[in-house]
């Protein structure tokens, strides 16, 4: 007989691991160098089925905090939100490296405004203190990644040449 608490619980389970997984499979169809890199254990140039099931476990294994065996909806939103703690943490580590004036492990809206982006005086092509569109696009080319300078998307022009993110 069908236990339809435990069928519930099992579609769960595989519906939270299919969503979960759905980065992975990005990742493996070349968006991802440094998934494979860091999955392709034996080096050997190929990603075999074994290096990826590991490379799951490795990242989802642990989110499984009551060890029934199965990682509930509670269970990975809990996971993602410490994965995205640490990412925060990481962020706001080069965002206060930026901004943070005094270093006092506070960013002051103060010290946001009186910042002094060193990219402003390379991009002013003509030394006006104003920056044009032209001006904008052509220091966008002398950049990784653009005038942010660390990969972020946006056109922001938030980086003042530390690529430590």
């Amino acid at each position: 007989m069908v236990n339809p608490a435990r069928s519930k619980k099992m579609a769960t389970a595989l519906l939270v691991l299919a969503t979960a997984l759905i980065p992975v499979t990005v990742q493996a169809r070349g968006m991802g160098a440094e998934y494979f890199k860091n999955t392709d254990t034996n080096n050997d140039g190929a990603l075999t089925k074994e290096e990826m099931a590991a490379s799951r476990m490795q990242r989802l294994g642990s989110a499984d905090t009551d060890k029934d065996g199965f990682i509930s909806a509670a269970e990975l939103t809990e996971h993602h939100a410490a994965m995205m703690r640490a990412k925060q943490d990481k962020h706001f580590s080069g965002f206060s490296g930026r901004f943070d004036a005094n270093k006092d492990g506070k960013v002051a809206l103060d010290e946001i405004k009186a910042f002094d982006p060193p990219y402003f005086k390379n991009a002013d092509a003509n030394g006006d203190g104003k920056l044009t569109q032209d001006e904008m696009k052509a220091a966008k080319g002398k950049h990784h990644g653009g005038m942010m300078g660390d990969g972020h998307k946006g056109g922001g022009m938030m980086d003042d040449g530390d690529k430590s993110e």
